[in-house]
């Protein structure tokens, strides 16, 4: 019963807030007094010691204070005990306790209005059940990570979505908070988030950490308003950007873009996305290419057209198959003619090709 008095004590130094003072006396009784020189009645002792407990016919603990009875346990040595005498053990119960609550209240110094440095903290707090999973991560990976961490003593989680925090100070105890509420937060698309840091670099992006243990990707085509051959070549681990939260997949992973937030650097390649190696992607540049061609040909002005088709020539070409050896004689046959000026406006009789307007027959 001492260690309910110096436990009680012990609270109130430490600066726990309680109702009130709490004490435990423990009860002895001899029934066969005539051994003993008396008159045969039964003797209830208070405070008993090792020895009285050994000897006597009963021990009966009760704690509580000046109103009532908080808890109490009894062993007993013989048959039973009397309602008379369970009344008595109790009424000198309680003014055994009276009389220690008065001491405590004796105590110097006085109890302590805060809570000090040293007493453990536990903090319990409520998530969604399905978020149970990211606190405890994969094998335990990352609950035991926030541990080590924080350096708070334990990170309990219940299925119902109880988390319970204990910590032996209070800064470890608020890191691990906000860490755990960041982890189960949900965020939302169009979310900004300013100065974050940048975690580790792949070759397809970056990974940036949006808030204390929650990380999201932002692929090197969201990285620069311009063209990036490697995220290495502009950024390095350890740099802080400001990004923006584009999609969340079915994952819970977080795909973010620092190029939304940035003006365009070129004004004409402000539509020209980087490169993601999709086959689409490709078929788009393709696509744009022929475009390209095809206006700047369309775009040619008629003028120059009209007087080009008035100064050329109209030459027709009606194709046949020949012989090589044929086939020579007529090219050179065909570039001596060339020097001629007379106009062949008719076709061999023969049924051979000609070169109308402005050529000679060929193969005659």
């Amino acid at each position: 019963m001492a260690s309910v008095c110096g436990g009680c004590l012990a609270l109130q130094d430490a600066g726990v807030p309680i109702k009130c003072s709490i004490v435990g006396i423990a009860m002895g009784l001899v029934l066969d007094t005539e051994e003993f020189g008396g008159d045969g009645s039964p003797l209830i002792l208070s405070d008993i010691t090792g020895s009285e407990d050994a000897s006597g016919d009963m021990d009966f603990k009760v704690a509580g204070n000046e109103h009532g009875v908080t808890a109490f346990q009894m062993d007993i040595k013989v048959s039973g005990i009397t309602l008379p005498v369970m009344r008595k053990a109790l009424l000198q119960a309680k003014d055994g306790r009276k009389h220690i609550i008065a001491e405590l209240l004796k105590c110097s110094p006085p109890p302590s209005g805060t809570l000090s440095k040293f007493a453990p903290l536990i903090h319990i707090m409520k998530v969604k059940p399905e978020k149970v999973n990211l606190i405890i991560g994969s094998g335990g990976k990352k609950v035991k990570s926030i541990i080590e961490e924080t350096g708070v003593d334990a990170i309990d989680t219940q299925e119902d979505g109880i988390v319970k925090i204990t910590a032996r100070d209070l800064s470890s105890l608020e890191k691990s908070k906000a860490i755990i509420a960041n982890l189960t937060m949900v965020p939302t698309v169009g979310d900004i988030y300013r100065n974050c840091e940048i975690k580790t670099i792949a070759p397809y992006g970056v990974f940036v950490e949006i808030a204390p243990g929650r990380e999201g990707l932002c692929h090197i085509s969201e990285l620069s308003s311009n063209w990036l051959a490697k995220a290495e070549d502009a950024f390095k681990v350890g740099d802080h950007v400001d990004v923006k939260l584009i999609e969340v997949n079915e994952k819970g992973q977080l795909r973010l873009s620092r190029r939304a937030l940035l003006p365009d650097a070129d004004p004409e390649n402000a539509n020209v996305r980087q490169p993601t190696g999709d086959s689409k992607d490709v078929a788009s540049q393709e696509t744009s290419g022929k475009d390209k061609i095809r206006t700047s040909k369309i775009t040619s002005s008629p003028k120059n057209n009209s007087a080009e088709s008035t100064l050329l020539p109209q030459k027709k070409f009606i194709r046949r198959s020949v012989s090589p050896a044929k086939d020579g004689l007529n090219i050179n046959k065909d570039a001596t003619e060339k020097s001629s000026s007379s106009v062949v406006s008719s076709l061999s009789s023969k049924g051979e090709n000609s070169l109308v307007n402005g050529g000679a027959n060929i193969g005659s």
